[in-house]
């Protein structure tokens, strides 16, 4: 579920959906606020896909989270 195999495809596994979540945050977006913008795109499904997806983007150190604000982490 989270890398793409023959019976998943791209856009629908994790790393998909983290890869929609990081064209959407800015400098810092407020959590509500990404929810709002992204809740309609039929790959991120729903509300746990949309943490799960975030949880990735966390664990793999791209962005950050501090006071309900998610931060996209630059190299």
């Amino acid at each position: 579920m989270i890398l793409p195999n023959k019976h998943i495809r791209e856009e629908e596994a994790l790393i998909g959906v983290g890869a929609i979540l990081l064209t959407k945050i800015s400098s810092s977006v407020l959590l509500s606020e990404l929810w709002e913008q992204v809740k309609e795109i039929s790959n991120i499904g729903n509300y746990e896909r949309f943490i799960l997806g975030l949880d990735l983007l966390f664990l793999l150190g791209l962005i950050k989270i501090e006071d309900n604000h998610i931060k996209k982490i630059t190299l």
